[in-house]
């Protein structure tokens, strides 16, 4: 039970016993006390269809006095601030009437009029146009001058890019790489280390550095040159002193350099021709 519940059950049952306290009449008292004990517990304890059942008894009340006729109601008026549209008209009508009474300049009178001009004024704006004819003509020269001096400048530049253009693709790029070609020091030395084990793909490079005591040298960079001195791969040997190619290489000669500090190592030469390779054993100088 919840306290919702028991407030209702409650509620009901102390009405109840009031009602039963009080001196009325026997058929006027029992029905009121078991409206009212019954009706609190009913309330508590009885759904209707999931919902409690006061739910209900306020939506009947509420069907019951909700008024359900439509009452038609005309629209607000469009002019909901009161303004008075017959005193703009009047205004509107007044400026017309104003700019109407305005009498406009003859245009031929003003002709006629400038016509009557003394001459001293006529030659005075005869000079006038004189002089600007003559400062337009001058700009108009300048003007002439500096885009043909712009145009030979234009032409220079282009001549010079198109020089640079030729120069650079006729000439040989130079990148400041290495030309020199390694050379191997030493042959390799093949399957005669306990691991890694021999790879099951052909030319696949699998091997092993050692020191010159035969112990494991870890982190040692090994760099693989093709034929033309070109690195096609660079790996580094794992705490084992391991080192794998992930995948495989094309045939022909490569060139396996390797690189420690504090140690020195050959450069061993190697055949690959599509055949699995043995592990190969890269042991260190000094």
């Amino acid at each position: 039970m919840t306290l919702k519940q028991f407030l209702k059950a409650a509620v009901g049952i102390v009405l109840a016993l009031m009602i039963n306290a009080t001196g009325l009449v026997f058929f006027i008292k029992y029905p009121l006390v078991l409206a009212l004990g019954g009706g609190g517990l009913a309330l508590a304890f009885v759904p209707f269809e999931d919902r409690p059942l006061e739910t209900w008894i306020l939506s009947f009340l509420k069907s019951i006095y909700t008024p359900t006729i439509l009452i038609y109601k005309k629209r607000a008026d469009k002019n909901w601030l009161n303004i008075d549209y017959t005193r703009a008209k009047f205004i509107e009508e007044e400026k017309e009437e104003e700019e109407k009474a305005i009498p406009m300049k003859n245009k031929s009178k003003v002709a006629e009029f400038i016509d009557s001009l003394p001459s001293v004024k006529r030659a005075d704006e005869e000079g006038e146009n004189l002089e600007s004819g003559i400062k337009n003509l001058d700009l108009k020269t300048k003007n002439q001058e500096m885009g043909e001096q712009k145009l030979v400048t234009s032409n220079k530049i282009q001549e010079g890019a198109e020089q640079k253009t030729t120069d650079w693709r006729g000439a040989a790029a130079n990148l400041g790489l290495k030309s020199e070609k390694l050379e191997a020091t030493a042959k390799a030395t093949f399957g005669s280390i306990p691991m890694p084990d021999i790879p099951d793909l052909p030319n696949l490079l699998v091997g092993m550095v050692t020191s010159k005591e035969g112990k494991i040298v870890d982190g040692a960079i090994v760099e693989i040159l093709d034929n033309l001195g070109n690195p096609v791969r660079v790996l580094k040997t794992n705490p084992l002193g391991q080192f794998r190619t992930s995948t495989q290489l094309s045939d022909g000669k490569y060139l396996v350099v390797t690189e420690k500090e504090g140690f020195g190592f050959d450069r061993v030469e190697i055949n690959l021709s599509g055949g699995i390779v043995e592990p190969i054993k890269i042991q260190a100088l000094a």
